[in-house]
């Protein structure tokens, strides 16, 4: 038997905040913006991987969603935050790799606009 101690969270909480979302697209918006007004191309291809690892932290968290708990696994705040945190970064790793190409066809389409 597993004891939560998160029994004051409701459960239709959601452990991904919207803040963290708006961060992230401030953060996108604010980097693209002067990359394009810099005319920096590191920096706008920087923006292009980051938009990327938004993407795919996405469709990671409805694959995480999917998966079933367990009485072994747990299920807590912290374990959430946790997961919710180390998907996130398994989002900018694959990003950084390249290995799917979204980042190169944005950058692509908007190094023609410059």
């Amino acid at each position: 038997m597993i004891v939560s101690n998160s029994s004051f969270i409701p459960k239709t909480m959601s452990v991904t905040p919207s803040y963290g979302e708006t961060v992230e697209k401030k953060d996108f918006s604010r980097c693209l913006e002067s990359a394009i007004n810099e005319k920096n191309n590191k920096k706008l291809y920087s923006a292009c991987q980051e938009l990327e690892s938004v993407f795919l932290n996405k469709v990671l968290e409805s694959m995480r969603q999917s998966i079933p708990r367990g009485e072994f696994t747990g299920h807590s705040f912290a374990t959430d935050t946790f997961e919710s945190m180390l998907y996130m970064e398994y989002a900018r790793s694959i990003s950084k790799t390249g290995s799917l190409g979204i980042a190169d066809a944005i950058y692509k389409q908007l190094t023609s606009q410059i």
